[in-house]
């Protein structure tokens, strides 16, 4: 039943949300503009014609990325955005949401030329009144994206940019280390009618600097864990200048705290400097250490590096042997978000209770920790099902480099993931349960609880949770049943007042206290 109360909230997020749908100069990607359609066509007041519309066209676009032609599926889902927006669909709507701007380096140095190319997802019938031009600009990437330095207006003399991008070079000689927007506006006789901007990050030594560390760190035996943490940096940036990962909270995901870009390179250079130094010394402050700290690897099916947080309580004598708490992080987030929010209450508990707590990020902060696999039945386009794949290899390549590191007291390993991880968990959980002393999913809807394998949990701990107002907890409930009727009997938990995103800290100091309770024998 849903209250006069629940029913204004809803209508409030989805205003909330309208107000907040990707526009053309950000160039979101698909998924950014599939899921808060499916959101507002769900929750929004518009009027019932446009609702019609939209739906329509997102039926046409689910039909278009079967048959593998994003480019018009995208000109569809620009379309349905547009609708929601209020705006008429015409042709420089079609025109603004077709750009696509390529730097050929995003992460680069003051002294590198920029080359950048202005390409398009689709082609549309625009026809340009007069002579268009591209005049380009730094912007700075705060709230106000307050501009910072023009570079320059280029004469445009191609027309078909998805056989011909058309390019130009730029300078950067004398641009302060920082993150940018590059934006770019499109002149038709001198007026502008479209702009389109891709995030910058100008960093010294990023690339210039690479075959010295390399260098240094061959005359280094040993550490490669620390070292991977030196290189991560370097290889991050080659990584998003090759295209396999890109600037933006799809492939970093969203923080706790809000922050004008998704990693820190100035920061990243710094410590590599200083921990590198550190190993030339003979330290290594990072292997075994105590607190909170954020940790990398080299991911060598994926050919990237990832990170992973850990922390370990500061009163540990070094020796004995840890609890764990391997945690899988819910859909858009990252292996920061826990123990980022709520007042670092994660790592309060992780002191206070004795334990190692480690979040890995799943190779991608939609990646779905395997269980995605599971649930559709196996039924998903090859890209999404390796993206899953390697989101649970990543979970368990993580788990294997921290208990290789730390003494960790094998029967006390313990296994919480909330939302998208908490559905995680009960894969995780049934698939390698030997491995969990207890296990705990938080909001997890699961969509096909039939196809959990629940003889496989009989004989593992397992506590439910959820909060009331969460818009998940019909699901939470449907699967707990279909867990009683399978022979389980999981500790559930209903926290009265709590959403999807403050079940998080309300249940956390009772989610310790179940591990406490659970031993494995």
């Amino acid at each position: 039943m849903i209250t006069f109360r629940s029913a204004t909230l809803l209508l409030a997020a989805a205003a909330t949300l309208c107000a907040q749908l990707p526009t053309p100069d950000r160039q979101p990607d698909t998924q950014a503009l599939v899921l808060p359609l499916r959101t507002l066509l769900r929750n929004s007041p518009a009027a019932e014609s446009v609702r019609a519309q939209v739906s329509t066209l997102l039926d046409r676009a689910d039909a278009l990325r079967d048959a593998g032609q994003i480019g018009e599926m995208r000109r569809v889902l620009a379309n349905a955005v547009t609708l929601f927006q209020g705006q008429s669909w015409g042709p420089e709507q079609e025109f603004a949401w077709s750009l696509a701007l390529r730097p050929d380096r995003a992460v680069t140095e003051p002294a590198s030329p920029l080359i950048v190319r202005l390409s398009q997802f689709y082609s549309c019938p625009y026809k340009p009144s007069g002579a268009l031009e591209l005049r380009a600009s730094l912007a700075s990437a705060g709230s106000g994206n307050e501009p910072v330095r023009p570079l320059g207006v280029y004469p445009i003399s191609t027309r078909d940019w998805i056989d011909q991008p058309f390019g130009f070079e730029a300078s950067l000689e004398g641009v302060a280390e920082g993150a940018y927007q590059l934006r770019v506006e499109l002149l038709d006789g001198g007026a502008a009618i479209a702009t389109v901007a891709s995030p910058i990050e100008v960093v010294r030594g990023i690339l210039s600097g690479r075959a010295r560390i390399e260098q240094r760190l061959a005359r280094i035996p040993g550490h490669e864990s620390t070292k991977a943490t030196v290189r991560n940096p370097y290889v991050l940036a080659e990584t998003i200048d090759t295209g396999r990962r890109h600037p933006t909270q799809a492939d970093f995901g969203i923080p706790f705290t809000p922050q004008p870009v998704v990693y820190d390179f100035q920061a990243g250079v710094r410590q590599s400097a200083e921990l590198l130094k550190a190993l030339e010394a003979g330290r290594d402050p990072l292997w075994r250490a105590r607190g909170d700290h954020e940790r990398h690897y080299w991911f060598e099916q994926a050919r990237e590096m990832m990170p992973y947080r850990v922390y370990v309580p500061e009163k540990w004598d070094g020796r004995s042997k840890l609890p764990m708490v391997f945690i899988l992080h819910g859909a858009t987030r990252d292996d920061n978000f826990y123990f980022d929010r709520d007042g670092h209450i994660l790592t309060k508990l992780a002191e206070q209770h004795g334990y190692l707590v480690v979040c890995p990020f799943g190779y991608r902060p939609t990646g779905g920790w395997g269980a995605s696999a599971m649930m559709s039945g196996g039924e998903m386009d090859w890209a999404r099902l390796r993206q899953t794949q390697w989101s649970e290899q990543d979970a368990l390549n993580v788990y294997d480099l921290v208990t290789k590191e730390y003494p960790i007291d094998t029967s006390r390993v313990y296994l919480f993931g909330h939302s998208m991880g908490g559905t995680g968990a009960w894969y995780f959980g049934q698939k390698f349960r030997e491995r969990w002393a207890a296990v705990v999913s938080s909001a997890a809807a699961i969509s096909k609880p039939e196809a959990i394998p629940y003889e496989r949990l009989k004989d593992v701990p397992l506590m439910v949770v959820v909060g009331d107002k969460d818009p998940l907890a019909a699901g939470v409930r449907a699967t707990i049943k279909s867990a009683r009727e399978h022979g389980l009997n999981p500790e559930y938990v209903e926290v009265p007042g709590a959403t999807h995103e403050t079940i998080v800290a309300l249940i956390e100091p009772r989610v310790f206290d179940f591990f406490d309770r659970h031993v494995k024998k």
